[in-house]
Order: structure tokens, then sequence, then C-alpha cells
């Protein structure tokens, strides 16, 4: 019996290491690195924090990462559309540049500079370094033998620059940490604000969602000010369509309204402070890196809202919800337009194109996620949590209002916020915003959250 019982325990036993052997082999992923560059590859961890993946002087050819994928899948459990973070390379070329690119399956990372070093440098205090005594050793005759000026901790990037050798030697989640926060976030709307003789009485609305699995996650970086985005993975899960058409139009309360469709999303912010030593000035300092990256939209079905769902819950309000809009690098695309003799301007539409046969789409940081991150990068002022999605496929952003009952033959302003913004891989583009302000040009200057329009970094344009 006991022969029987002890048989039972090793097949358990073994099945058990099996089992973990199995799931960290299938945790393994291979990746094609182009180039070579200095390169340090880290992950948020489902938990929080960040796992550093790979780190040092990576050739070209074939990595192997063992990534936190598989435990993101198991942590995004319920309904909604899914996409775990993707690793994320931040890396250093010869040519005196830095370059930041989420890592995706079966594209290659190609180790091409992006950015010069000096227009990202921060300075900033001596990091506190843990540096086990043999590297310390290693360092202290590697500097004496080379005429390395590199503080000890660092190594030489080029004439001018020294980079942090080993990131494990950083123990303060200052310069890496990530933390998942679920909350409703804004994803379109509307605010009129008219007075005196020129009061719109009633507006026309026709608003459209529809998210898909071949909806694409991206990454928003920001590198000290300076925002790109990147592609992720495609979403995986249940169809969300999301509509707002009010019949036959919408009043305003003495010619002020405001409507706003938000959805419960989950989303991972990743902050990096990278610490780089400046031999000609003899300073430290930092390259300050942010990145926000939609996990999960938190919302399945049909959903055909109308006036009687305002307020009802946060799916569709009259009041912005918490949340802040990205405040360098956005503009405003401006119309102005004139209605007719029966008091009617029809189709104020702002068509936006993307890239590489890719439409984007972008929304504000969520309030707590801007309360968490102002305290790590100050670079927030430039972060949104963007989407991609290809043309012509089932995943769409439509947006439509109309001025139904304003003052006949009167000019109105209508202004949107728009993004500019670099795509890693390719050029710069034009990244939507909608949420459209409408304005009869009297009285101050009309804001729409944290955005007005004297504050935009760009001006406007008409």
């Amino acid at each position: 019996m006991w022969r029987k019982l002890l048989g039972l325990m090793l097949v358990l036993v073994v099945g058990t290491a099996l089992g973990q052997a199995t799931s960290n082999y299938l945790s393994i992923e291979q990746i094609n690195v182009q180039g070579k560059a200095k390169v340090f590859i880290f992950q948020p961890r489902p938990e929080g924090g960040v796992k550093l993946l790979k780190q040092g002087v990576i050739p070209g050819g074939v990595l192997s990462l063992r990534t936190e994928t598989k435990n993101w899948e198991k942590a995004l459990k319920g309904r909604g559309l899914k996409a775990p973070p993707t690793p994320i390379a931040i890396y250093f070329t010869k040519d005196g540049k830095i370059g930041i690119k989420s890592i995706v399956k079966d594209r290659p990372l190609q180790l091409e500079g992006m950015i010069n070093l000096d227009e990202v440098f921060n300075p900033s205090q001596k990091p506190q370094l843990e540096i086990p005594t043999l590297p310390r050793i290693r360092n202290t005759v590697k500097s004496l033998l080379t005429s390395s000026s590199c503080p000890n901790g660092y190594e030489e990037f080029n004439s001018r620059y020294c980079i942090i050798e080993n990131w494990e030697y950083l123990k303060d989640s200052y310069y890496a940490d990530s933390r998942t926060f679920t909350e409703y976030v804004p994803f379109m709307g509307m605010k009129v604000r008219t007075e005196s003789y020129k009061t719109i009485d009633k507006m026309g609305a026709s608003w459209g969602i529809q998210l898909t699995s071949n909806t694409r996650a991206m990454w928003t970086f920001n590198l000290d000010g300076i925002p790109m985005i990147d592609f992720g993975s495609s979403y995986g899960g249940s169809t969300l369509r999301v509509s707002y058409a009010p019949s036959p139009s919408i009043p305003t309360d003495n010619g002020h309204l405001e409507r706003y469709i938000n959805l419960p999303l989950k989303y991972v912010i990743a902050t990096y402070n990278v610490p780089v030593y400046d031999k000609w000035n003899q300073q430290y300092g930092t390259i300050p890196i942010a990145g926000v990256y939609p996990i999960q939209v938190m919302l399945t079905g049909t959903h055909n809202l109308d006036e009687n769902d305002v307020n009802s819950g946060l799916l569709l309000t009259n009041y912005l919800v918490s949340s802040n809009f990205p405040t360098k690098q956005t503009t405003t695309e401006e119309k102005v337009i004139k209605t007719d003799s029966d008091r009617v301007y029809n189709n104020i539409v702002f068509d936006f194109q993307g890239s590489s046969g890719y439409d984007f789409y972008s929304t504000p940081l969520g309030g707590d996620g801007f309360n968490w991150i102002w305290g790590k990068v100050p670079v927030v002022g430039a972060l949104s949590i963007t989407l991609g999605y290809s043309e012509g496929s089932e995943s769409v952003i439509a947006y439509n209002i109309d001025i139904v009952n304003g003052v006949a033959n009167q000019y109105y302003y209508v202004t949107i916020i728009r993004r500019d913004i670099t795509l890693v891989d390719s050029n710069n583009v034009e990244v939507g915003m909608y949420f459209a302000m409408v304005d009869d040009g009297l009285g101050s200057i009309p804001c729409i959250g944290d955005v007005c329009l004297s504050s935009l970094e760009n001006g406007t344009t008409k």
C-alpha cells in the first residue's frame, strides 16, 4: 500500500514539475534583432513593478526572452477586449542616440537610433548603487587600464556619455516602476457654450464606437516631453458597440451643453528614469521615460444610448469624469461655420488620417493614473491612451455633431482637440481625439477639462 502511495506522490511531484517547466517554456519568446546596441528590455508585471528581461550589448540575431505575457493572460480575467502589455526595449546606439520600441511577436526589433541623448538628458542627483564586491573591483581595474572617466557602476557609451552598466544595481523603484489602473475614461465628448444673441437651443449628435479583435493596443511613450506611439498586441475577446444618436435633437440649457461617452478601461503605466553620466560636464542625469498601454476594455455587447441614459451610470454623462488631457504636442483643428436661414448647420465632422494604413485614436489619461505618474516622471503633460485600427476593418470611431436650432445666418467656432505624435518606425501622424467645443466667439476662452484654446502649445489652425 505504501509503495502505491509513494508512487502516486512521485507522479504528482513530477507532474507538477513538468507543468511548471511547460509553463516556463511557454513564456519564452524569440525575437529577431537587427542592429547592435546597449539594450534594457523590461515588461510590466501584473502585480506592479517591472521585470528586467534582458540587458547589455545585444548584437543582431535571434534573442530569447522569458516574458511576463502568460502571467498577464491569466491576470486579465473577465469580459471585454484584452491585450497583454508587450515588453519594452530601451536602447542606445553608437551614434549617440536613444530609442524605445515595444517588442511585438513576429516583428523584428530594429535597433536604430531615434533621439539624440543631449535632447533628453536631465540633470539629477547621483544614484545610490548597490554594486557587489567583485564587480566593483573589476570596474575599478577596468577604469585604471582604460583611463575611463565613467563613475563606478557605469560603462562607456561614447566620447561624452556613460550609461548605467547593470540595472540591478538600482534598488529604488524611482528608476523603474509600473501600476495598473481601472477606471472610466472619456472616449469622446462635446461642449457647447453660446450666449447672448447667438444662443444655440438644440444640437444634434451621432457618435459611435465599435472595437473588435482587429483593434490594436498602442504604447504611448514619452521621452522627456517627446511623444511617440508604437504597436502592441491585437485585442482578443468580444466586440463592443456603443452608439449615441438622440432623436430628434438635444435641448441645451440656455446655450450650454456637455455630453461625454466614457468606457471602463484597464490600463498600465510604466515609468523609467535611465541613469546616464555626462563626462564633458561631469554631471549625473537621467532620461525620463513614461508609457501607457490600454490592456482591457471592460465592456462588451451593444449599447444604444439616448438622453434617458445621461448620468444613470458613468457610460454617458453631462460632465467630464476625472481625466487629464495631454497639453503638449496638442493643437486644435478649428472650423468657422455659418448657419443657414433655417438656423441649421449640418455635418460638423473632423477627419483624421493615419499612417502606414492605420488610423489612431487617443483618449485622455485617467485621473488616477495622472495622479500616480505625476510623482514619478514629470512628463505627464504629453501622455494619452491610444488605440490603433486598420483602415477598412470592423473597428471604427465615428463622430458627428450638428447645429439644429441656432441663430439664423450666424457664425460659430467649432474646435476639436488633435495630437501630433510620432510613430516609432514611421513619420509623424495625426492622432484624433473627438472632443469638440462649439463656441459663439464671445466671452472667455472655452475649455474642455484642462485644455483651453489659449494654453495649447502650438496654437490653433483654421
